[in-house]
C-alpha cells in the first residue's frame, strides 16, 4: 500500500521522496501541508506530490542510485535550478550528483528512484547501453522520452501500481530507453550549469565549516568566481541573492533548533547566540515574518 505523508515543517518533508534525504530552507508562509504520496518495489521507487509552502531545497543523490523526475505541477513564473519549470519537464540525476532548485507552492513532482544495478539489469535484458548523467540533465523532447513521460504521468495519477513488480519494471525499462541516446547541451544549459557548480560549491564550503552566515568573500573562494558571478548563480538557481538564501537558511535552523529544544532549561537567546545571531530583535522580526510567530512561542510549543 502506498504511504502518505503531510508535513506542515521542512525537516518533517526531508526524507518524502522515497530515497533521497532532502534539506529544505523555507522561503515563506504556505497555504497548507507540503504531501508526498510513497510507492514501490524492491526494483524501484515512486514519489508522487505538491507543495503547500515555499522552500528552496538541496539533495544529494546517493552513490549507485539514479533519479528521474516529471514536473506535474507548476505556478506561472517557477523556477527549477535556473531553469523555467513547465509541466510534463523531465529531468535525470545520475548517481552522487547534487541539485537545488526552487520550491514554490503548488510545485507538483512525481520521482522515480531506481538502483543502478537495476538499471544496468534493465539495460541487459533491452540490449541497450544507456549514458548515465553526471549532473542533472533535461530530457529534450524525442520519440524514447515522450514514451516514458506517459508512463511518468500515468504512474503520478496511480501511484498504487508502482507497488506492483510488472508495472514498475516496465516504466524502469521505458526510463533506461531515454537514456540510451545523449542530448545535446546549448550554451544557456552549459551556462546552468556552471551557476549550479558555483551554488553548489558555496554550499559545500558552509557546510563543512558550520558558517552560518558566510561573507562574500568566503563565497568568491570556495566557488572560485567574482562576487557578481556569485550572485548571477545564486539568483539564477536558487531564485534569491547570496544574503537572502543564507537568512532563510539561518531561520530554518533556527527554528529546528527551537522545536528540538527543552524550554525549560533552554532560552531563545542562547540558541541563537549558538547560531552566530548577534542581533536578536532583527532575526525575531524576520522569523514571525517567515512563520507567522515569535522564537519565544516556537520555543514554548
Amino acid at each position: 500500500m502506498p504511504t502518505q505523508i503531510e508535513a506542515f515543517e521542512v525537516d518533517e518533508f526531508a526524507t518524502a521522496v522515497a530515497g533521497l534525504e532532502t534539506e529544505y530552507i523555507r522561503t515563506g508562509a504556505g497555504v497548507g501541508p507540503c504531501r508526498m504520496t510513497n510507492a514501490g518495489t524492491t526494483v524501484a521507487k515512486l514519489s508522487t506530490g505538491s507543495m503547500g509552502f515555499s522552500a528552496i531545497s538541496r539533495t544529494d543523490v546517493p552513490d549507485g542510485l539514479v533519479v528521474f523526475s516529471l514536473i506535474t505541477a507548476a505556478p506561472p513564473g517557477a523556477v527549477w535550478c535556473g531553469v523555467d519549470v513547465t509541466v510534463g519537464q523531465l529531468n535525470a540525476y545520475g548517481p552522487g550528483t547534487s541539485f537545488v532548485g526552487v520550491n514554490p507552492v503548488g510545485l507538483g513532482a512525481t520521482f522515480l528512484t531506481v538502483d543502478f544495478e537495476t538499471i544496468e539489469r534493465a539495460a541487459n535484458d533491452l540490449g541497450v547501453t544507456p549514458s548515465i548523467p553526471s549532473s542533472v540533465k533535461p530530457l529534450a523532447s524525442r520519440p524514447a522520452v515522450e514514451r516514458f513521460r506517459r508512463a511518468m504521468q500515468a504512474a503520478s495519477l496511480r501511484p498504487e501500481s508502482a507497488d506492483e513488480v510488472q508495472p514498475t519494471a516496465e516504466l524502469v525499462d521505458a526510463a533506461v530507453v531515454t537514456l540510451t541516446n545523449s542530448d545535446s547541451r546549448t550554451d544557456a544549459e552549459h551556462r546552468r550549469l556552471d551557476s549550479r557548480k558555483i551554488v553548489l560549491a558555496c554550499l559545500e564550503y558552509v557546510d563543512a565549516t558550520d558558517c552560518h552566515q558566510p561573507s562574500m568573500l568566503e563565497l568568491r573562494r570556495a566557488a572560485h568566481a567574482s562576487e557578481s558571478r556569485v550572485r548571477q548563480a545564486f539568483i539564477e538557481v536558487l531564485g534569491a541573492s547570496p544574503t537572502q538564501y543564507f537568512q532563510y537558511r539561518l531561520l530554518s535552523r533556527l527554528r529546528d533548533d527551537l522545536l528540538e529544544a527543552d524550554p525549560t532549561r533552554e532560552t531563545v537567546t542562547r540558541i541563537a547566540s549558538s547560531l552566530g545571531v548577534t542581533q536578536l530583535g532583527r532575526i525575531a522580526g524576520r522569523y514571525r515574518r517567515l512563520y507567522d510567530e515569535l522564537p519565544s512561542d516556537t520555543l514554548r510549543r
